[in-house]
């Protein structure tokens, strides 16, 4: 509790939290921002959810293992080590699943007890309607973190939400890539720049022109991303392997994703070809995808590609004669969600 009284008085000094982003995606939850001890943090955790107690518990109380409970009174289990609920349903940005992992993270991630704002994103689709920006949606994500989350694991508490802001994931991206470090301008931005954001379930697609407007005409959102890799990778093992179960760990689907590699009857398996054709095949629905919206971008400056789903589909940027990779693709959005609201405090 001392530890925690400390972090309290830090984290109010001035009256001044610290500014966290938060990437909260549909496949992964990341962190930027600054810590209690004003080094930066980042962090990422995997979307992997239950609702329900599942009898898991952590020897290291390090709180990789979340036991939550919402106001509306259900429990939740957080672990990559259980067989997670599909976050891919429409509203789960406003959901309750989606509150306890901000919560999980925020705690994972050395704030719990603490004051913090937070900033964290929508997709394209829902940050705007009718080319304008959606502000019932954005005050109702708004309301969800505003609502109640608590811990149920011993020795770990919920972080305290002082102020929560609402920005848009792509063009959050397309901050990352105008601004360095130091929140000086390094990009010209002058130009038409494409930012192509391709996540757990989506890929966003938002053509920013002048660093000042948005094409709306060119700009939307496709339902392809990194979960359907998982899922194409599960049905094909589970034909392979003649396996029963519905799911599997999300931990393990990540292994086999990113190593080739999956551990099945106590041994390493090799996944590698099931893994490189359903990635393959992936890949070429989001481009198909990205192409309906942008043709051959021609007259962009840039095509920028970023989030987990970039760094998957590694190649993707060479599609496009003026495409690029960002670096880190993984963390562009939550890094650009802090420095734009981390410009706002300074001016």
């Amino acid at each position: 509790m001392a530890e925690a009284a400390t972090k309290k008085e830090r984290s109010a000094k001035e009256g001044v939290q610290p500014l966290v982003a938060i990437d909260d995606g549909y496949a992964q939850t990341k962190l930027f921002g600054e810590g209690l001890d004003g080094r930066i943090v980042k962090r990422v955790l995997r979307s992997s959810v239950r609702i329900g107690s599942h009898g898991l518990g952590s020897f290291a109380g390090d709180g990789a293992i979340g036991l939550w409970q919402t106001e509306e009174g259900n429990k939740y289990t957080v672990s990559d080590e259980i067989e997670a609920e599909d976050p891919r349903f429409t509203d789960f940005h406003l959901s309750p699943i989606n509150r306890v992992l901000v919560n999980h993270a925020l705690s994972a991630a050395g704030f719990g007890g603490a004051k913090v704002d937070i900033v964290t994103g929508l997709p394209v689709k829902e940050f705007f309607k009718e080319q304008r920006k959606d502000e019932e949606r954005i005050q109702r994500k708004r309301e969800n973190l505003q609502r109640g989350a608590f811990s149920r694991s011993a020795g770990v508490e919920a972080p305290v939400l002082a102020d929560i802001q609402v920005g848009c994931q792509a063009i959050a991206a397309f901050v990352d890539w105008a601004l360095d470090d130091e929140l000086k301008t390094r990009n010209d931005i002058a130009k038409t720049i494409a930012i192509v954001d391709i996540g757990g379930r989506t890929t966003d697609v938002a053509v920013v022109v002048g660093g000042k407007s948005i094409d709306h005409g060119r700009s939307g959102t496709a339902d392809v991303g990194v979960l359907d890799v998982y899922k194409g990778v599960l049905d094909r093992v589970k034909g392979r392997f003649e396996l029963d179960d519905d799911s599997l760990p999300l931990s393990l689907m990540n292994e086999a994703v990113r190593t080739g590699s999956m551990q099945l009857f106590g041994k390493p398996n090799d996944v590698s070809e099931i893994v490189s054709d359903v990635v393959g095949q992936v890949q070429e629905r989001a481009l198909r995808e990205i192409q309906r919206r942008l043709g051959r971008a021609a007259t962009l400056q840039a095509v920028v590609f970023v989030g987990g789903g970039s760094a998957l589909f590694k190649d993707i940027a060479s599609a496009y004669p003026n495409g690029v990779m960002s670096d880190d693709p993984e963390f562009a959005n939550a890094r650009g969600l802090y420095k734009y609201f981390a410009s706002r405090r300074r001016s």
